[in-house]
């Protein structure tokens, strides 16, 4: 992250009397923003050693330590020394490492937490979608829906869905229900792609709606109605595609498996996104 976007978060904290002062880095990944767990822990405890901290409560919590990679990943950020790599989390995983740190700080950080969430929330809000090309829909939406899958995945391993495998047929249930019968396979046979090519990648806008409200929806009922074992997930994410579909067929509009596929995948768009950037830079 850069500089100026350290600052941003220091002054976010500011007006919170038990925060002032404490810069805690954060960086927009995936459609949200990713917070540097060390700083939050130093905001929440005045240690001089977070790093230490941290060890010994993952250490002391079992759940916390055997979660921990389901919540923190570790992404690249900007630091006085030069970019780092760190380990982050989203809002979500951050307000569990936040319960497990007996603080009186606690309350106060996650009002400075929602109120940093509004902030960015409102100014998506403000985005006129409409007005957006068709890459630009593509590139939001595709970084919304790899956000969302990563909370899917923590719902279906809550309610049973364990393994790689388990996952995949979890994902393939929610594709069948969305496509009219059609799973992971048969979609990528469909769109022609490569072994390697992955069919999110390869969606127009339209399509990847489509599959953001299957996810979020997904997960949403999943942990609503607190659901238990594979076969349950597996059936309530297929029963989550198969409404999304009936709405889209209520509402006259073209059903996923027969949206053609753009002639640009997601990793071209940024390429030409990333050079448009530079050509920018340049002027």
């Amino acid at each position: 992250m850069s500089e100026k976007k350290t600052k941003v978060a220091a002054r976010a904290v500011e007006g919170l009397s038990a925060l002032e002062g404490a810069v805690i880095r954060r960086t927009w990944h995936q459609g949200r923003w990713w917070f540097v767990v060390v700083d939050v822990v130093a905001a929440l405890t005045d240690s001089r050693n977070p790093d230490g901290y941290l060890r010994d409560l993952r250490r002391r919590d079992e759940e916390l330590s055997r979660n921990w990679e389901s919540l923190v990943t570790v992404l690249r950020i900007g630091t006085s020394g030069g970019p780092q790599m760190l380990s982050c989390a989203s809002l979500e995983g951050i307000l569990r490492v936040v319960q497990s740190v007996p603080s009186a700080k606690a309350e106060p950080f996650k009002l400075w937490l929602a109120k940093v969430g509004n902030e960015r929330f409102e100014e998506l809000q403000a985005t006129d979608f409409d007005a957006l090309s068709e890459d630009q829909r593509c590139l939001l939406l595709r970084g919304q829906m790899a956000g969302h899958n990563k909370d899917l995945a923590e719902a279906a391993r809550q309610a049973g869905v364990e393994t790689p495998l388990d996952y995949a047929v979890f994902q393939d249930y929610g594709y069948k229900g969305l496509y009219g019968g059609l799973g992971a396979k048969d979609i990528h046979a469909r769109k022609g792609l490569k072994k390697s090519q992955k069919i999110l990648d390869h969606m127009g806008s339209t399509e990847l709606a489509a599959n953001l409200f299957r996810a979020t929806q997904a997960e949403e009922k999943l942990r609503r109605e607190q659901v238990k074992g594979k076969s349950a997930a597996n059936r309530t994410h297929q029963k989550v595609g198969e409404t999304v579909r009936r709405t889209i067929q209520e509402l006259g509009g073209t059903l996923p498996e027969e949206l053609p596929k753009p002639e640009k995948s997601i990793q071209q768009i940024q390429k030409a996104a990333k050079s448009a950037l530079g050509h920018e830079k340049q002027k």
